[in-house]
């Protein structure tokens, strides 16, 4: 049977690989989070953040998942 799920493209999203002072040492783009190192997921990959710490506009911010704490802020 010929499934339509072979032409999904699958949502990539784009990784930094920080150190242990903040500095970036990586960018990927990939399908799901990286399973170990300290990976934050950014906006966009920039080579110049290489060596350097992320600019606070690179960060994506979690969404809350939890439909009771949406609640609480939209009260």
């Amino acid at each position: 049977m010929f499934s339509l799920t072979l032409f999904k493209r699958r949502q990539r999203q784009c990784f930094a690989q920080l150190d242990l002072r903040g500095h970036c040492l990586a960018l990927w783009e990939l399908d799901q989070p990286p399973a170990s190192g300290n990976w934050v997921r950014v906006h966009e990959l920039d080579p110049r953040w290489i060596g350097r710490p992320l600019p606070a506009h690179a960060l994506v911010t979690p969404q809350p998942h939890n439909q009771h704490s949406w609640r609480l802020q939209h009260a």
